[in-house]
């Protein structure tokens, strides 16, 4: 017969009793009364007179951890006799399923029994039947500090000073057990350093910038300023924590320290911060379908058990879109990414848990539709590269003592275009040559770091400055951007790079995109001009001038109907691919090329001053800021060269 809810826990009244009246009493070690408590203290009084009174009964009981499921339902027998008990913890990989023990359940809930479930993950590991049925579902969090101090008292039998708040936070439930030992004070001195300790799982934290440090974040760093300053609103218990903006992820290219500031932001919110990553979900599983899901339950357990925290999910994008897979591989990964998504939902809308997820990604094209909707990741803020002031700034940061006082707007000038981690190379590469040269570090050191001299034969750096300088002059003359630097500097492939912040063009007419591709073929217009030929330099890559300007007026023709067709076929990167195949779309799309090419020719002509200007500037010192090109453009005007 089910016992009344007096005697459930009388034993914890005597402790209590024995405690307060100064006597030891009967002293039980926590591995005896830490799940008892816990469960009483998420059982609701109504409940327990319930199952008093009932006969046929389902009950789900949620823990926190695969470590809690054994004890748990040990301890829900003092709860209730029950007819058959299932404790699933996923360690049995061929019985801990869903459609395992589902006629089991039916048969005795049939018959007037009683059936309990317990797991850390009930839809996946219990009977599907019994989730389903569940005439209650009860879910056993964190141990609050009430249920330590109980523990505490129950096993010393003397009396508790203050606590920490949450001290059982990210605790296991043998780590629990273990510490309660000795005096009160010691139990609780021992509890907090471990609770310290595990609360800097990400050894980055200590190390990283302060948040108000951080620059060249834009909209990135709005959003964790508003999140920061939400986070102190709910420690002054003015909001929810559900109100607070807290899922997010953040897309950049490679380089540009999403990292970085992640670890910033944990350290600047004063949370524990859980790193994972797709890989190591298989990495550190059996890489089999069932190890991966328990190592996904596993990372979203020990962020929500130290909560309020931040889980960062490094290279989201390794998630697939499930609409770009083959049959095959979204029979598999559908499991999966409904895992995640199922799993996102439930840890946001516990109330019990209080966690941000921030995800990151080089590759935010790439992401699942489902994943980033409002309620789950909410969206993607893009963080760009930084600006030649946002440059100077992280060199100083990395440099520390070395250079102290010394203005490094030059070197952020020559730096411009690189990523902060590229920065931060630079800097250890400066140190080791100013090391092997015996001396302290120079400001030239960290240039030639950045910007080796250039050893390229003066004819190809005079071709780049033109090139640069046509395409940096027809933005600013053409109104299709706002230029930010034009330089010379050799990267990579790449002979020199023109900064623009382009305008918006979400709603182009035909005339906005073809003044965009004369923009694109003014540096080999430049070429044309005054050496009287153009090298390859604008073609070749997918990223070149010459795809761009090709893909624009593609779109002209195939995309975007402004050209003589309102036919939609497909993308202008779609199109401008086909016209290897297609040679009516081929022909229009080369004379419309022909006919701006020609305009861009033109307006090289028109500013040849100007042009010639920058490109000798560029020669002498590698950089031309915005400032100074329209500076020159300014000057070009006053002495009779007009915009056409």
């Amino acid at each position: 017969m089910p016992r009344d809810d007096l005697a459930f826990f009388r034993h914890d009244i005597e402790d209590e009793l024995a405690s307060s009246s100064g006597r030891s009493g009967i002293r039980r070690p926590a591995l005896e009364t830490l799940a008892a408590f816990a469960l009483e203290d998420a059982v609701p009084s109504a409940l327990r007179r319930r199952l008093a009174r009932s006969g046929s009964f389902a009950l789900v009981i949620e823990v926190p951890s695969g470590d809690w499921v054994e004890p748990v339902a040990k301890a829900s027998a003092e709860l209730a006799s029950w007819t058959y008990s299932f404790a699933r913890s996923g360690s049995a990989r061929t019985e801990d399923r869903p459609e395992r023990g589902n006629d089991k359940v039916a048969e005795t809930l049939a018959r007037g029994g009683r059936v309990v479930g317990v797991s850390q993950a009930p839809e996946r590991l219990l009977p599907a039947t019994l989730v389903s049925v569940a005439d209650v579902r009860i879910r056993i969090g964190q141990p609050s500090n009430a249920v330590v101090a109980r523990v505490i008292r129950s096993a010393t039998g003397g009396r508790l000073g203050p606590m920490p708040p949450r001290i059982a936070a990210g605790l296991t439930y043998w780590e629990l057990c273990a510490a309660v030992r000795g005096s009160p004070g010691t139990i609780v001195d021992r509890l907090a350093a471990l609770g310290n300790a595990k609360s800097e799982a990400d050894p980055g934290v200590a190390g990283a910038p302060a948040f108000g440090d951080l620059v060249g974040y834009g909209a990135a760093h709005d959003w964790g300023l508003r999140f920061l300053d939400d986070l102190e609103a709910w420690r002054r218990d003015e909001i929810p924590f559900d109100r607070i903006d807290r899922a997010v992820v953040f897309g950049s290219e490679p380089g540009l320290g999403k990292s970085s500031y992640v670890r910033a932001l944990a350290r600047a919110a004063r949370l524990p911060l859980s790193v994972s990553s797709v890989s190591t979900w298989f990495t550190q599983s059996s890489g089999y379908l069932d190890g991966v899901l328990r190592q996904i339950d596993g990372v979203f357990e020990n962020a929500a058990s130290r909560s309020p925290s931040i889980l960062f999910l490094d290279e989201i994008d390794s998630i697939p879109d499930r609409n770009t897979l083959d049959s095959r591989a979204r029979e598999w990964w559908n499991t999966v990414v409904t895992h995640i998504l199922l799993t996102i939902d439930r840890v946001m809308s516990e109330p019990s848990i209080n966690l941000c997820i921030v995800g990151a990604t080089n590759y935010a094209d790439r992401l699942d539709a489902a994943l980033v909707r409002p309620g789950r990741l909410n969206r993607v803020i893009f963080i760009g590269p930084p600006s030649a002031a946002d440059l100077s700034v992280i060199a100083r940061q990395h440099l520390g003592d070395d250079l102290a006082g010394l203005d490094l707007a030059v070197f952020g000038e020559i730096a411009f275009g690189a990523t902060g981690a590229q920065v931060a190379g630079w800097v250890k590469d400066a140190r080791t040559a100013a090391r092997a040269a015996g001396r302290p570090l120079l400001l030239d050191d960290l240039l030639q770091a950045a910007a080796p001299p250039d050893t390229r034969p003066h004819g190809v750096r005079w071709r780049c400055a033109l090139h640069e300088a046509g395409h940096a002059v027809s933005v600013e003359i053409l109104g299709t951007g706002h230029i930010k630097q034009v330089d010379i500097v050799a990267r990579a492939s790449n002979g020199g790079a023109t900064a623009i912040v382009p305008n918006e063009t979400s709603m182009p007419l035909k005339d906005d995109l073809e003044r965009l591709v004369v923009s694109l073929l003014c540096g080999r217009a430049a070429e044309l001009v005054f050496l009287r030929e153009a090298c390859g330099g604008s073609g070749g890559a997918r990223d070149s001038d010459l795809a761009r300007a090709t893909a624009l007026v593609a779109g002209v023709h195939g995309s975007f109907g402004l050209g003589g067709s309102l036919a939609y076929l497909g993308t202008m990167d779609d199109f401008a691919r086909g016209l290897r195949n297609d040679g009516a779309a081929r022909a229009a799309v080369e004379t419309d090329l022909a006919r701006l090419q020609g305009e861009a020719v033109k307006l090289i002509e028109h500013h040849a001053v100007s042009v010639r200007t920058v490109a000798e500037r560029l020669i002498a010192h590698r950089v031309v800021s915005g400032d100074t090109l329209r500076a020159i453009l300014a000057g070009s005007d006053a002495a009779g060269e007009c915009r056409p």
